[in-house]
């Protein structure tokens, strides 16, 4: 059985399609778990404008209905930077501490954390829950899952940068933690901006023209625009690949990003993924953040064939040689770059 950790949007229409599919799929592939969080209730790895607002009496009858069909809600908590020492721990025993107490009283047992102190903090507070590291922390060795482990985390969604690393990943699940991958993530490989995004969005950061020119968005989309075999040398995993994954490493969860977006851009992601079997673009399993950029549509400048991805065995050339991409620049291998040739179109 395959499992999938997938965006919460925090709405219910949204969640009576993902119970029924997972009726449709019942024995083959279910989502067991919702991740997000709740706008101005808990900080997060995303500006608040980003998510949904939501009352403590939607949360409370939301997340029964999930319990009641078998889902669980893997609250998100996953900011890359608490801030101060001094303010953390104001705002912790002042707020934090209240409003997790309050989520995990009306049925949330799964978090995700990317702060070792908060890790700590909840595994006092709540000993018998799920706490599972978040990509954000870039754990790619087994010894950083070991080191995680030591603090009780029990799960650990490995940094995408390792996605076609069978060595990496086979032996960070060695380790014992249970290791779950993010599919459908496009940030550019290797990305020098990935962390001060995150950290920005932590602090619920404004994005304008003003701001630096939608600093970091609008930098790494025209990067993918002016060089769009960045799309194949992202770690994105097609969804036929997911039973690949189980069969030779063991990893029978994965994560499916789209909880910023509505359920109109969302639910055609999780039904391919349910399906486990996917022939457009590339570019269509990617939830886009051309609107926090505001540039181009890169959906709308190129095709990128899957069918021709898997017509050249994309996929077995990282499997046989994956582990070389952890010392090698993309420019000295340019596996991808030939590939591209092969699989692209213009609109």
């Amino acid at each position: 059985m395959i499992y999938l950790n997938v965006g919460n949007l925090w709405d219910h229409d949204y969640l009576d399609t993902v119970i029924k599919w997972n009726e449709e799929f019942r024995g083959i592939i279910q989502v067991k778990c919702l991740f997000g969080s709740i706008a101005e209730l808990t900080p997060t790895a995303r500006a608040f404008d980003r998510l949904p607002k939501r009352d403590w009496d939607f949360i409370a009858q939301y997340v029964g209905k999930t319990q009641n069909n078998d889902i669980a809600i893997r609250y998100t908590l996953n900011q890359s930077c608490i801030g101060s020492t001094q303010f953390f721990r104001y705002h912790w025993e002042n707020e934090l501490k209240n409003t997790v107490q309050r989520l995990h009283d009306i049925g949330v047992r799964e978090w995700t954390i990317t702060s070792p102190l908060l890790v700590e903090l909840l595994r006092d507070t709540f000993p018998g829950d799920f706490i599972e590291v978040s990509t954000i922390a870039e754990v790619s060795t087994p010894e950083d899952a070991t080191r995680w482990l030591a603090l009780s985390a029990k799960g650990v969604n490995i940094s995408t940068s390792i996605n076609r690393d069978p060595i990496a990943i086979s032996h960070i699940v060695n380790t014992g933690i249970e290791v779950s991958i993010l599919a459908n993530e496009a940030c550019l490989f290797r990305c020098p901006w990935r962390r001060e995004c995150y950290n920005l969005s932590s602090h619920n950061s404004e994005r304008s023209e003003e701001l630096f020119g939608f600093y970091p968005f609008r930098l790494c989309t025209e990067k993918r625009l002016a060089y769009p075999v960045e799309w194949l040398i992202s770690r994105l995993v097609l969804p036929q690949w997911m039973k690949i994954y189980q069969e030779k490493f063991g990893v029978n969860w994965f994560k499916i990003a789209y909880r910023t977006h509505p359920k109109e851009v969302a639910l055609p992601m999780l039904r391919n993924y349910m399906e486990q079997d996917f022939h457009g673009s590339l570019l269509e399993l990617w939830p886009t953040i051309t609107h926090l950029g505001r540039t181009a549509e890169p959906k709308d400048k190129n095709y990128i064939s899957i069918d021709e991805l898997e017509k050249n065995n994309f996929l077995g050339h990282f499997l046989e040689h994956g582990g070389k991409c952890a010392y090698l620049a993309c420019n000295d291998c340019r596996y991808c770059h030939r590939v591209y040739q092969m699989t692209t179109g213009s609109k």
